[in-house]
């Protein structure tokens, strides 16, 4: 079954992996579905009903600011299912719970890993299938951008641009660190700033990190520049936006680029075939002539 990229986002937005299996990608499909909801079930098994009722999702709703937004369809019906609020539940949800940071995390990474999921259906929509059997590059443009959200830079190496990924990735890693130190490690805390953690999780590596080590620390006074760490840690999460989707449109410029080569020798191949017919007539001319 063919579908259009807009087609693609659709159906995975609802249910992850399901544009996979109308493309005959079953496996893929089948992968998609099992990590984003795994994710988001792992999450929540750990949470519970904490994960929707932070208190900075109060004021303005849960689902809009939350990164479990891009696996949409699992997340609005864990939403649905979750416990009726009440003023008892509400004061009880503010309390910490054991392992609430790989609890938030696994939750959270369900949309990113949701999103990724949705590019490659796309590539698999689109691109891979002008390309050919023939043409495909040995990096696709997902597995790139997946790459990337791990470790910055890192889709590029993948895509042979060694030296750009590299630039890249270290000026996206200064950012991050250079916020986590400014905020004395407390610069990526979900359970503390929730609105500024989902930008932050767009760098996958350095956010999987702080979560795990530095976020569980106590937290006995404010350090001086916490602000200031808090929008650098953000900042480097959509620097590597950036750094994502170029890595996609790189390792899928490769056979772009393939085939555009092949193009322009067969048009060479035809001009000079031109150019030589019109010589020859010349020829013809000036013996007629003579």
């Amino acid at each position: 079954m063919q579908l259009r990229p807009t087609q693609c986002l659709i159906y995975s937005l609802a249910v992850p992996g399901l544009a996979h299996f109308l493309l005959g990608r079953p496996v893929r499909g089948v992968l998609a579905l099992v990590s984003t909801v795994g994710l988001l079930a792992a999450g929540l098994a750990i949470v519970g009903s904490r994960l929707w009722y932070a208190e900075a999702f109060n004021a303005v709703g849960v689902l809009p600011l939350m990164p479990e937004l891009l696996s949409l369809g699992p997340t609005v019906v864990a939403s649905a299912l979750r416990d009726v609020s009440t003023p008892e539940l509400q004061r009880a949800l503010q309390l910490p719970v054991p392992g609430e940071h790989l609890g938030f995390l696994l939750a959270g990474m369900s949309g990113p890993v949701a999103a990724l999921w949705m590019a490659d259906a796309v590539w698999i929509a689109t691109g891979e299938r002008r390309a050919g059997p023939s043409s495909r590059t040995s990096t696709m443009p997902s597995v790139a951008a997946a790459a990337s959200w791990v470790v910055p830079g890192l889709g590029h190496v993948l895509a042979g641009q060694r030296s750009k990924g590299l630039l890249l990735g270290a000026a996206v890693l200064a950012v991050f660190f250079g916020g986590l130190a400014l905020g004395a490690g407390h610069s990526v805390d979900r359970g503390q700033f929730p609105v500024w953690w989902g930008g932050q999780l767009l760098c996958g590596g350095g956010t999987i990190l702080a979560s795990l080590t530095t976020a569980p620390m106590e937290l006995t006074s404010l350090p001086y520049f916490l602000d200031l760490g808090i929008i650098l840690c953000t900042m480097a999460g959509l620097m590597n936006v950036m750094v994502m989707t170029d890595a996609y449109t790189v390792a899928e410029g490769t056979t772009s680029y393939g085939e555009h080569a092949e193009d322009g020798s067969a048009t060479d191949s035809k001009v000079a075939s031109g150019s030589k017919v019109a010589a020859d007539g010349q020829d013809g001319v000036a013996e007629g002539s003579a």
